[in-house]
Protein backbone atom coordinates (compact mmCIF):
# COMPACT_ATOMS: atom_id res chain seq x y z
CA UNK A 1 0.00 0.00 0.00
CA UNK A 2 2.72 2.40 0.72
CA UNK A 3 4.28 2.00 -2.64
CA UNK A 4 1.26 3.01 -4.42
CA UNK A 5 0.85 6.09 -2.25
CA UNK A 6 4.10 6.74 -3.42
CA UNK A 7 3.66 6.04 -7.22
CA UNK A 8 0.74 8.73 -6.83
CA UNK A 9 2.38 11.33 -5.24
CA UNK A 10 5.05 10.95 -7.80
CA UNK A 11 2.58 11.31 -10.17
CA UNK A 12 2.75 15.10 -10.67
CA UNK A 13 6.55 15.64 -10.36
CA UNK A 14 6.67 12.73 -14.07
CA UNK A 15 4.21 14.93 -15.37
CA UNK A 16 6.23 18.36 -14.90
CA UNK A 17 9.54 16.53 -16.31
CA UNK A 18 11.21 16.93 -19.93
CA UNK A 19 13.55 14.82 -22.20
CA UNK A 20 15.64 16.46 -24.84
CA UNK A 21 16.12 15.00 -27.90
CA UNK A 22 18.70 16.11 -29.91
CA UNK A 23 18.07 17.43 -33.28
CA UNK A 24 20.30 17.36 -36.21
CA UNK A 25 19.04 17.42 -39.73
CA UNK A 26 20.92 18.10 -43.01
CA UNK A 27 20.34 19.18 -46.61
CA UNK A 28 22.96 18.93 -49.51
CA UNK A 29 22.87 21.97 -51.82
CA UNK A 30 24.09 22.39 -55.48
CA UNK A 31 25.90 25.59 -55.59
CA UNK A 32 26.06 26.25 -59.60
CA UNK A 33 27.38 28.96 -60.82
CA UNK A 34 28.69 29.51 -64.39
CA UNK A 35 30.46 32.74 -63.85
CA UNK A 36 31.94 34.58 -61.45
CA UNK A 37 28.59 36.52 -59.40
CA UNK A 38 25.48 35.24 -57.86
CA UNK A 39 23.94 32.17 -56.77
CA UNK A 40 20.93 31.19 -55.65
CA UNK A 41 19.15 27.97 -54.55
CA UNK A 42 16.36 27.22 -52.19
CA UNK A 43 15.94 22.95 -51.02
CA UNK A 44 12.81 21.94 -49.33
CA UNK A 45 13.00 20.41 -45.81
CA UNK A 46 10.42 17.88 -44.79
CA UNK A 47 11.06 17.02 -40.84
CA UNK A 48 8.90 14.19 -41.42
CA UNK A 49 11.09 12.23 -43.56
CA UNK A 50 14.49 13.72 -42.19
CA UNK A 51 14.09 14.32 -38.31
CA UNK A 52 13.75 10.78 -36.53
CA UNK A 53 13.20 10.37 -33.08
CA UNK A 54 11.97 14.53 -33.13
CA UNK A 55 9.42 14.35 -35.57
CA UNK A 56 8.20 11.11 -33.92
CA UNK A 57 7.50 13.57 -30.52
CA UNK A 58 6.60 16.63 -32.07
CA UNK A 59 3.31 16.48 -29.99
CA UNK A 60 5.04 16.88 -27.04
CA UNK A 61 7.96 19.23 -28.16
CA UNK A 62 7.57 22.73 -26.05
CA UNK A 63 10.99 24.21 -26.94
CA UNK A 64 13.79 24.03 -29.69
CA UNK A 65 17.04 25.70 -29.10
CA UNK A 66 19.43 25.59 -32.26
CA UNK A 67 23.37 25.51 -31.22
CA UNK A 68 25.15 26.03 -34.98
CA UNK A 69 24.60 25.77 -38.41
CA UNK A 70 27.18 24.24 -40.34
CA UNK A 71 28.18 24.47 -44.49
CA UNK A 72 30.64 21.62 -45.18
CA UNK A 73 31.45 21.14 -48.76
CA UNK A 74 31.47 17.83 -50.00
CA UNK A 75 31.99 17.85 -54.04
CA UNK A 76 33.98 20.15 -55.83
CA UNK A 77 33.17 19.36 -59.54
CA UNK A 78 34.67 22.74 -61.34
CA UNK A 79 36.21 26.09 -59.09
CA UNK A 80 38.32 24.16 -56.54
CA UNK A 81 39.99 26.52 -54.79
CA UNK A 82 37.69 29.21 -55.27
CA UNK A 83 35.73 30.45 -52.72
CA UNK A 84 32.70 31.69 -51.75
CA UNK A 85 30.47 34.23 -49.46
CA UNK A 86 27.59 32.30 -48.25
CA UNK A 87 24.21 33.84 -46.84
CA UNK A 88 21.81 31.12 -45.39
CA UNK A 89 18.13 31.56 -44.65
CA UNK A 90 15.10 29.55 -43.67
CA UNK A 91 11.84 30.25 -44.88
CA UNK A 92 8.33 29.14 -43.19
CA UNK A 93 6.01 26.70 -44.97
CA UNK A 94 3.83 28.71 -47.14
CA UNK A 95 6.03 31.90 -46.79
CA UNK A 96 6.25 34.09 -50.37
CA UNK A 97 9.73 33.30 -52.44
CA UNK A 98 9.96 37.12 -52.64
CA UNK A 99 12.31 36.60 -49.40
CA UNK A 100 10.00 38.79 -47.07
CA UNK A 101 9.39 36.23 -44.52
CA UNK A 102 12.90 34.61 -44.63
CA UNK A 103 14.38 34.10 -41.65
CA UNK A 104 18.51 34.88 -41.46
CA UNK A 105 20.98 32.60 -40.26
CA UNK A 106 23.82 34.25 -41.08
CA UNK A 107 26.65 35.01 -43.58
CA UNK A 108 29.87 32.68 -44.40
CA UNK A 109 32.36 35.13 -45.76
CA UNK A 110 35.57 33.52 -47.95
CA UNK A 111 34.34 29.48 -47.43
CA UNK A 112 36.76 27.75 -49.46
CA UNK A 113 35.58 25.85 -52.17
CA UNK A 114 37.75 23.03 -51.52
CA UNK A 115 36.40 19.31 -50.25
CA UNK A 116 36.20 19.42 -46.01
CA UNK A 117 35.98 22.84 -45.65
CA UNK A 118 33.17 24.00 -43.37
CA UNK A 119 32.51 27.06 -41.39
CA UNK A 120 29.32 27.75 -39.16
CA UNK A 121 26.96 30.22 -37.59
CA UNK A 122 25.38 30.18 -33.99
CA UNK A 123 21.73 29.38 -33.47
CA UNK A 124 19.27 32.44 -32.41
CA UNK A 125 15.80 32.87 -31.08
CA UNK A 126 14.56 33.51 -34.37
CA UNK A 127 15.61 29.98 -35.70
CA UNK A 128 14.59 28.58 -31.85
CA UNK A 129 11.44 30.34 -32.68
CA UNK A 130 10.82 29.16 -36.65
CA UNK A 131 11.79 25.45 -36.03
CA UNK A 132 9.61 24.97 -33.27
CA UNK A 133 6.78 26.08 -35.30
CA UNK A 134 7.43 24.09 -37.66
CA UNK A 135 8.06 20.84 -35.82
CA UNK A 136 4.31 21.69 -34.49
CA UNK A 137 2.65 22.60 -37.86
CA UNK A 138 3.63 21.07 -41.30
CA UNK A 139 7.13 19.86 -40.57
CA UNK A 140 8.45 22.26 -43.65
CA UNK A 141 10.52 24.75 -44.68
CA UNK A 142 12.98 25.94 -47.17
CA UNK A 143 16.28 26.66 -46.59
CA UNK A 144 17.58 29.26 -49.06
CA UNK A 145 21.43 29.36 -49.64
CA UNK A 146 22.58 32.18 -51.85
CA UNK A 147 25.73 34.80 -52.22
CA UNK A 148 28.20 35.31 -54.53
CA UNK A 149 31.82 33.06 -56.25
CA UNK A 150 34.78 34.58 -57.24
CA UNK A 151 34.67 32.52 -59.94
CA UNK A 152 32.65 29.61 -61.54
CA UNK A 153 31.95 26.72 -59.56
CA UNK A 154 30.12 23.36 -59.25
CA UNK A 155 30.08 22.09 -55.91
CA UNK A 156 27.76 20.49 -53.16
CA UNK A 157 27.11 21.79 -49.85
CA UNK A 158 26.17 20.00 -46.44
CA UNK A 159 23.81 22.01 -44.64
CA UNK A 160 23.69 20.72 -40.98
CA UNK A 161 21.27 22.31 -38.29
CA UNK A 162 22.15 21.07 -35.07
CA UNK A 163 20.34 21.49 -31.71
CA UNK A 164 17.65 20.21 -29.10
CA UNK A 165 14.45 20.18 -28.56
CA UNK A 166 12.55 19.42 -24.48
CA UNK A 167 9.69 17.40 -24.80
CA UNK A 168 7.04 17.03 -21.64
CA UNK A 169 7.22 13.61 -20.46
CA UNK A 170 3.62 12.45 -19.19
CA UNK A 171 0.26 14.88 -18.94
Amino acid sequence: MTSIRLALAALPLLAACSVTVPVDVTRDVAVEAAAAGAFSRAEAVDLSTSAGSLWEKRGKVDAVSVDEVTATVLSVASGGGASLDLTLAFRPDSAPADGSRDVPVGTLSGLAVTVGASASLPGSAALDDLLLSVVQGSGKFTAVAGGSVGAPVSAVLRVRVKGSATTKVGG
